[in-house]
């Protein structure tokens, strides 16, 4: 885990997303140190007499500084080094603090008092301030630094003229032995070598955890980006509601259900001749465009893409679930479709360039959903006679000259909905009866010849 812990990420996004996250935990930690100082600073103004209080404040606004010297510099090239020196300066201001005597105090106390009072537990602290950080590196400087400024500072008093650091020659006599190391130990002036192996190996030990809780949040972080990534480039592939709907679940469609969904086809009219016009750059340019346009209108009625096929485009209502107004859906979707198309021509004869007409089916009823295809390519999709009859209704549109063709089956079921349907359904027009390839009886057909006013315009 420990060389996971110090290798960098070659992923450009996943580099900077953490870069990110470092600095936003850098201003974070700042953030917290400016609290905890400034309530520091009052806690002593009300607890410590002047004018002893002075020296403390004086490291408080040391500690202020260190802190915002290494966040000005957080987009410097060396912004890493700034925040590793200055965690090194706080280790060594707060072992300074601890063990160097206030000369503004009357007291007359060794030294070597400062390390019976517990201090050592501020670097810990410390270390709590780096895990903010959200870098496992700084967490582990910091916690060297840690060691290295309290083993200096613990040396330094060692080797105080008046110090002391064995507890007693030994006699042979077990309990005058006992009784002349209590009585060492109890000197002002003695320096417990064991307790300081305890407290570095402790120090070390803590940062070693803390950097491995904040290497596995990060590691969180990865993931989630890389998750997030994932379901990017699927909804450029698939429909967003259809990419939710994987992302909700390991396999949500591997039983296939029967359903009442409303399904629409929609293709551009004579794209062969508009191909041939064309350069490949620039019919897969209006491809594109076609596409585009289509998708954000069923999107935007709450439907699915079912599939893409050369200048076709085949949407779904329902298949992800039944709701009740999905024939009204599909026939606003069918709309929308017309009034883009519309918007789009404009923008092409202001260039010069040939319209483009679309031809749409739709139609409402029973179909089975679920996976198609073999374990290494699924496909998602509907299948059943309600498809058939959708797509050869968008065919019949060249021969009925109409712009849409619906079911009366769709019609029906958008009427019942009645929100709103009266207006929706008002353009249509009965168009009669027509046989259909492989099913018996024939479909009522409404047509509709004209793209309605988008809403603004009406207004």
């Amino acid at each position: 885990m420990l060389r996971r812990l110090f290798r960098q990420t070659s992923d450009p996004i996943l580099r900077s997303a953490l870069v990110d996250q470092e600095r936003a935990g850098l201003r974070f930690a700042l953030i917290v140190r400016v609290v905890v100082l400034v309530t520091l600073a009052v806690w002593l103004l009300v607890s410590v007499p002047m004018p002893r209080v002075i020296y403390w404040l004086g490291f408080v606004g040391l500690f202020l500084i260190s802190g915002a010297i290494p966040y000005i510099m957080r987009h410097s090239r060396h912004w890493r080094f700034w925040f590793a020196a200055f965690a090194t300066v706080d280790a060594a201001l707060l072992v300074t603090a601890m063990l160097l005597p206030n000369p503004l105090q009357t007291n007359d106390w060794p030294v070597q008092m400062g390390l019976r009072f517990h201090n050592v537990l501020y670097l810990f602290v410390l270390l709590a301030g780096a895990s903010l950080s959200y870098s496992p590196l700084l967490v582990i400087w910091t916690g060297i630094s840690a060691v290295m400024a309290w083993s200096i500072g613990t040396l330094l008093l060692a080797l105080h003229p008046d110090a002391i650091l064995t507890s007693a020659a030994e006699t042979g006599d077990p309990v005058v032995d006992s009784q002349l190391s209590l009585g060492r130990f109890m000197e002002p002036t003695f320096v417990n070598i064991n307790s300081w192996m305890n407290e570095v190996v402790l120090l070390m030990i803590t940062a070693v955890i803390t950097a491995a809780a904040v290497w596995r949040a990060r590691m969180r972080m990865v993931r989630q980006v890389k998750a997030e990534r994932a379901r990017t480039n699927l909804a450029r592939y698939i429909s967003p509601d259809l990419t939710e709907k994987l992302a909700q679940g390991r396999s949500p469609f591997e039983v296939s259900e029967q359903r009442k969904v409303a399904v629409l086809f929609v293709d551009m009219i004579g794209f062969t001749r508009l191909a041939e016009e064309a350069t490949p750059e620039q019919t897969i340019t209006m491809l594109r465009g076609f596409h585009r346009r289509m998708a954000e209108a069923v999107f935007a009625c709450g439907g699915t893409v079912d599939k893409y096929a050369g200048d076709s485009v085949m949407a779904t209502f329902g298949a992800l679930g039944e709701r009740p107004d999905d024939a009204l859906r599909a026939l606003r979707c069918a709309q929308a479709m017309l009034i883009a198309t519309d918007d789009w021509n404009t923008k092409r004869r202001e260039r010069s360039a040939t319209p483009v007409r679309i031809g749409i089916g739709v139609h409402y009823g029973d179909v089975v959903v679920g996976n198609v295809g073999e374990k290494r390519y699924l496909q998602f999709t509907v299948i059943g006679d309600t498809v058939n009859v959708a797509s050869r209704m968008e065919r019949l549109t060249r021969d009925h000259n109409a712009r849409i063709l619906a079911s009366v089956d769709v019609i029906e079921a958008a009427r019942q909905t009645g929100d709103g349907s009266a207006d929706l359904l008002q353009p249509f027009r009965e168009a009669g009866t027509v046989s259909v390839r492989g099913r018996l009886g024939e479909v009522g057909l409404w047509r509709l010849d004209e793209a309605p006013q988008p809403a603004e315009q009406q207004a």
